[in-house]
C-alpha cells in the first residue's frame, strides 16, 4: 500500500503486494486513525478484476468521513461500471478525477450547500 499526501486530502493507493478486500480496508483503517481530518482518496485502480465488493468494503470509512468529520471520501475504481454500486459512494475512474471532486465538494462546504 502506498500512501500519500496532497495538501489535505490523503490518497491510500492498493498495489499487486497488498491483500484485497477486507485486509486492504483494514490496512487502511490503521492508518486512518491518523489522518481522519483529511479528505480520502482510496485508489482502487489497480485492481484488474475489482468487483463492487471490494469497493462497500470502505462504507463504513465512508459514512464517517462525510458524516463525522465533513471532509470528501472518493474511491477510484478505474473502468470498473458503477451502476452496480450506491449512489452514496463517491468513486471515480481517475485519480484525477478525484481530486476534482473533492475540490468541488470543498467548495460546496465553503458556501454551506
Amino acid at each position: 500500500m502506498q500512501v500519500n499526501q496532497h495538501d489535505n486530502t490523503t490518497v491510500f493507493s492498493w498495489d499487486s503486494s497488498d491483500p484485497t478486500c477486507i485486509d486492504f480496508r483494514n490496512l487502511v483503517k490503521g492508518h486512518y486513525k491518523n489522518i481522519y481530518q483529511q479528505n480520502i482518496v482510496i485508489d482502487l485502480s489497480a485492481i484488474k478484476s475489482l468487483e463492487p465488493k471490494h469497493v462497500l468494503e470502505f462504507s463504513e470509512l465512508d459514512t464517517n468521513n462525510k458524516e463525522q468529520v465533513l471532509k470528501s471520501f472518493v474511491v477510484v475504481v478505474g473502468t470498473m461500471s458503477v451502476s452496480k454500486l450506491p449512489g452514496d459512494i463517491v468513486t471515480a475512474p481517475t485519480l484525477q478525477e478525484a481530486f476534482d471532486i473533492i475540490e468541488m465538494e470543498e467548495i460546496e462546504r465553503d458556501l454551506g450547500y
